[in-house]
């Protein structure tokens, strides 16, 4: 999921290419993360083989969650308005789905830009913002394996 305002050179063709408006809010973006992860969960990977007790349900190795930040409505580059409770959303939706899943679940950062125009809070908020995708991670999984 991306700003589809948001490209400055080529742009790179993808399996899954989900483009949201700019100026997307918290509403839209988590609806449609939502909308996607259970399209997903819902898909038949495994349509080239025949399915055993083993690969039944089996559709990935690995997920890779590029957590960008540059979503955040303080970033001066990614062109969306989410805040850092719709991050943190964010976040537990896809823990809860690799969880689901049973799939391990590789977080990179990615993004995240302050302001350069001396706006109060920019810097701390794109740093939140960035923390929370660990904190969020930690204290999930803190309470999934209690």
């Amino acid at each position: 999921m991306h700003c589809s305002g948001n490209y400055f050179s080529k742009k790179e063709t993808s399996d899954l290419d989900v483009g949201l408006p700019v100026g997307c809010n918290d509403e839209t973006y988590v609806s449609t993360l939502r909308y996607w992860l259970r399209r997903i969960e819902q898909h038949d990977f495994d349509t080239t083989i025949i399915p055993t007790s083993e690969t039944r349900g089996k559709s990935f190795d690995l997920i890779f969650f590029q957590a960008g930040v540059d979503i955040h409505n303080d970033d001066r580059l990614g062109r969306l308005c989410i805040t850092t409770s719709g991050i943190s959303q964010r976040n537990s939706m896809v823990y809860e789905f690799a969880h689901r899943m049973k799939c391990p679940l590789v977080i990179t950062m990615g993004g995240g830009y302050p302001n350069g125009n001396g706006k109060e809070g920019s810097s701390s908020s794109i740093i939140e913002a960035h923390t929370r995708v660990y904190c969020d991670a930690h204290e999930f999984l803190t309470a999934a394996y209690r």
